[in-house]
């Protein structure tokens, strides 16, 4: 019960550690120069440490105030770039939105929300973008207020229109069209940029310097690694961001893709067991490019940030993530970069739990997957299923098809054996994703906790078929024990341990003391 009350305390402080140490350490001198020197009384004792504590108090609440994200004037939705049906895809067209995308994330930075088209892309029903109470239903959903939409008209002349909508009543606030020529992106975004924002009383002095046309090969490159990116496409995203820095060996831009292509290979691969040392140092020089070019993107440091702390070298993730931080505050995924810090680290730029910082994530990306699964598995870890659950059934309105959070909401569904629930999440799972091998594995575990054991064994089968996928191995050989075939059951003991996921996997280890038991066992009969 103390240990909770003070974390409660220390929830609460934000200065930094070393700061905190010296305070408790000048209480503890005061302390001692109080028994040990005639020079300090009970009277001046209690009034040097309220004197402490009122300044220590004061500092924290500066602190908190300087930190504390500012109340945002407004929330735009930006939505991707609608084409007419009987015009082809225009990378001019697309190179104009994205260049006003980036345009109003600038121009607002703390002061509002600007949700920019990539959030949207692989979500929205772009076909339905005409209907103005679907755009209206969905950004509600989203906690927009404003909606700008676009489309290209004519892709002869890259005649693209653009509209701003207040959703809550369907009112147009602005609207133009404009004829686009390449060496024309930069300023015709600036003017577009300033014709959104004057009705919300901002504007952009002159083009930023972050915002800059790379013509040609180069950009037609980019676009397509970001497309790929956007899909989970990484191989694909990989090599057309490396195209892009072979037609243009200047732009930060392709570094930054492609070094979050092969950081993002690096994950995978450690996911999978496997060593990610080479992709993470080939992302790290990528970065590190990308930084040298241009040392004003947030995101950049972030993903630096990210870098070190997969090295677990932790000041130098909390200095690339602090520099990001100041940057770009706007960027949602860094905000679960810094969850992974220590408490004291982040709590200096004003969050005093992970908590805080994946509803900050999901306040500035309503769409962002990877926050709602953040923010479920905190409240899981707090043993609050029902939060949890909460969390992942809010994400699925906004994307219903989001095949990661219905994985995650039926497992939950598994613990508490909702087996109604369970078989509709991964059945609509195997719907969306027929390949999904953790699906099929998790229905198999229903079975066979329900000793249904031809319904398990057919979907552990079934799982293995699809990428031999190794803990249905584990819940085979328990199965065909239970069934009193030892020698399937050796077998897929043997086929888990041997592709064991590197030294700490748990499951590899499992089965080994399996395997060990049953041939002890085994032996032992013989020699009776």
């Amino acid at each position: 019960m103390i240990g909770f009350k003070l974390m409660m305390i220390f929830n609460f402080l934000y200065l930094p550690p070393f700061s905190i140490a010296l305070f408790f350490s000048i209480i503890v001198i005061l302390f001692y120069l109080y028994f040990t020197s005639e020079l300090m009384n009970k009277k001046i004792l209690i009034g040097l440490i309220v004197g402490l504590i009122s300044i220590f108090i004061v500092i924290n609440i500066v602190l908190h105030i300087q930190n504390k994200p500012p109340e945002v004037k407004f929330r735009l939705t930006v939505f991707p770039l609608k084409h007419s049906a009987t015009v082809e895809k225009s990378w001019v067209g697309d190179a104009l939105w994205e260049t006003i995308n980036k345009n109003l994330q600038l121009a607002v930075n703390k002061q509002a929300v600007v949700i920019p088209a990539d959030y949207l892309s692989n979500i929205v029903n772009v076909d339905s973008l005409n209907d103005l109470s679907y755009i209206q239903r969905y950004n509600d959903q989203i906690s927009g207020e404003y909606a700008l939409l676009g489309e290209i008209e004519d892709n002869s002349t890259n005649k693209i229109s653009y509209r701003l909508f207040r959703t809550m009543d369907q009112v147009q606030l602005s609207q133009g069209t404009v004829e686009v020529k390449p060496e024309q992106i930069v300023e015709l975004g600036y003017e577009i940029t300033n014709a959104v924002l004057k009705y919300f009383d901002f504007s952009m002095e002159e083009p930023r310097p972050e915002i800059q046309f790379i013509p040609g090969q180069s950009y037609l490159s980019y676009l397509k690694a970001k497309e790929a990116f956007l899909r989970g496409d990484y191989s694909a995203a990989q090599q057309f961001a490396e195209q892009s820095i072979k037609s243009d060996s200047s732009w930060a831009d392709g570094y930054l893709m492609a070094g979050k292509c092969w950081f993002m290979k690096a994950v995978e691969l450690k996911k999978k067991g496997e060593s990610p040392a080479e992709p993470f140092e080939t992302a790290f020089e990528l970065l590190s490019q990308a930084a040298a070019l241009d040392s004003s993107r947030g995101e950049i440091f972030a993903y630096l940030g990210e870098y070190y702390i997969y090295r677990e070298r932790w000041s130098q993730a909390e200095q690339m993530l602090a520099k990001a931080y100041q940057l770009d505050p706007q960027f949602p995924r860094l905000y679960l970069s810094l969850s992974r810090l220590h408490q004291f680290r982040y709590r200096k730029l004003g969050f005093k739990d992970e908590k805080e910082l994946f509803t900050r994530a999901i306040f500035l990306n309503p769409c962002y997957a990877d926050a709602y699964l953040m923010l479920s598995d905190y409240y899981l870890f707090d043993n609050k299923r029902d939060d949890a659950i909460r969390v992942l059934e809010q994400y699925l309105k906004i994307n219903p098809n989001s095949v990661p959070v219905l994985m995650a909401l039926g497992k939950i569904y598994l613990v508490r054996n909702d087996i109604l629930k369970i078989i509709d999440v991964f059945n609509r799972v195997i719907e969306l994703a027929p390949n999904n091998s953790d699906a099929y594995y998790n229905l198999g575990i229903l079975y066979y906790n329900s000793e249904d054991y031809d319904n398990a064994e057919k979907f552990f089968k079934r799982a293995i078929a699809i990428d031999n996928h190794l803990n249905s191995h584990l819940y085979l050989a328990y199965l065909y024990e239970i069934q009193g075939d030892m020698e399937k059951a050796i077998y897929h003991l043997r086929m888990r341990i041997r592709y064991r996921k590197g030294l700490d996997d748990v499951f590899a280890e499992e089965a080994r003391k399996r395997l060990y038991d049953l041939m002890h066992h085994d032996n032992s009969d013989v020699n009776e």
